[in-house]
């Protein structure tokens, strides 16, 4: 990292913030707990929610507020491609890749070094992935606790220890702006996309839960032959399961039990192993690719829970929804937020690695307490934030 290249970027990323992220307010709080522990010699993380693609800017200007530059892992892809002036400026800026697609030891053992040297924060967000679900935190997964278990060992020897800053980060549209027009013109859009009519007689609720019923419906037409009746959430669960047990008995011969992410990183990871190999054949090469389209789509069925915005109609969360919608629908990269907001950060109390280090006597043996406790603080922090603008419209259950 270098201090200049942090400091000189600060506009830019600012200027990202307000333009492509519409990020123009910010309501922070609870940064003592984060000034405390670096005001000590220990090594600190700070890991966070992932629920919008602005996440990431956001948190490195919290470590503006607090004078003291975050390194951060980030997904490889950013750095791949076209990304010439990345690939040079974000190791300056502190910014290593990782490969989330398997054990990425490179990146492993970078932000062990970043933790043991203490010079600054290591910044995680160990969902993994942006699921557009800022209330409700999906599994973490177990690397960001098990490279901060690998580090407190190694800093125990020095009596000191390796720090977890829970953080919790939401998106509020501005108080006087009405995001109703734009939610809705968008709703046109996707709807134009099914040929259907428009009609604006309903509520926003009543046409995003037709819509993804319509497109859940294709889907069990594909991979089921007829549609299927019940509750949204179980027919979601039902299909992303059916999905990858047919991979697994096909790749692997035996059906995993666990969370989907892990199950589809493990998947993904043979597919992709196998289609590297030279001596694989034209016809392996196309069921392998359509195993992997598949197994993009059990992701993408896992990151909608059915009930999100049912259990509580707000603004944000349908906007999250259609944000969603627009990505996988309409195929861009990245969804619009649809107007201006405020984000809304809550830093949390520190969780102590050594402690639950020498509570398990080993890291490996650390790990799931720890994920644990950093999911429970980080979800307790949103909940603290609370649910967005309600929105006044009434939605029919649908069941």
């Amino acid at each position: 990292m270098n201090p200049f290249w942090v400091r000189v970027t600060r506009p830019y990323r600012s200027h990202l913030l307000r333009t492509e992220h519409k990020v123009v307010a910010f309501d922070v709080a609870g940064t003592e707990h984060l000034t405390q522990i670096l005001a000590r010699s220990d090594g600190v993380m700070v890991a966070s929610n992932h629920s919008d693609r602005a996440d990431g800017l956001v948190l490195l200007d919290l470590a503006d507020r607090v004078s003291r530059p975050f390194c951060a892992m980030a997904a490889y892809q950013i750095f791949a491609g076209n990304a010439g002036l990345r690939r040079w400026l974000f190791p300056r800026m502190g910014i290593f890749p990782v490969d989330r697609e398997g054990a990425d030891l490179s990146a492993f053992k970078a932000g062990v070094e970043v933790l043991t040297s203490g010079k600054h924060p290591l910044l995680i967000l160990p969902e993994g992935e942006v699921y557009h679900l800022a209330d409700r935190l999906t599994p973490l997964r177990e690397g960001a606790a098990a490279l901060a278990a690998t580090a407190a060992r190694k800093r125990a020897d020095s009596g000191t220890t390796v720090w977890i800053i829970p953080v919790a980060v939401k998106y509020r549209f501005l108080d006087d702006f009405d995001a109703l027009p734009a939610l809705s013109a968008l709703m046109d859009d996707l709807e134009s996309r099914f040929t259907w009519w428009h009609h604006p007689e309903r509520s926003l609720g009543e046409r995003i839960y037709r819509y993804a019923e319509a497109m859940l419906t294709l889907k069990e037409l594909e991979y089921f032959e007829s549609p299927r009746t019940g509750p949204l959430p179980e027919r979601i669960a039902a299909l992303g399961t059916h999905i990858i047990e047919a991979i697994e008995d096909r790749r692997i011969g035996t059906r995993r039990q666990g969370l989907v992410t892990v199950r589809v990183k493990e998947l993904r990871k043979l597919c992709l192993d196998t289609l590297a190999d030279p001596k694989t054949s034209h016809e392996q090469v196309y069921l392998l690719r359509r195993d992997l389209n598949d197994l993009f789509l059990a992701v993408q069925l896992y990151s909608y829970p059915g009930d999100y915005a049912r259990t509580a109609p707000t603004v944000e969360r349908f906007a999250e929804i259609l944000m969603k919608f627009e990505e996988d629908v309409l195929g861009v990269e990245y969804g619009t937020p649809r107007g201006p907001r405020r984000a809304v950060v809550r830093i949390g109390q520190p969780i102590d690695v050594g402690e639950h280090l020498r509570a398990a006597g080993k890291p490996r043996l650390a790990v799931p307490a720890l994920t644990s406790e950093l999911e429970r603080r980080i979800q307790a922090l949103l909940d603290e934030i609370g649910p967005g603008r309600p929105l006044l419209e009434r939605m029919k259950d649908e069941g």
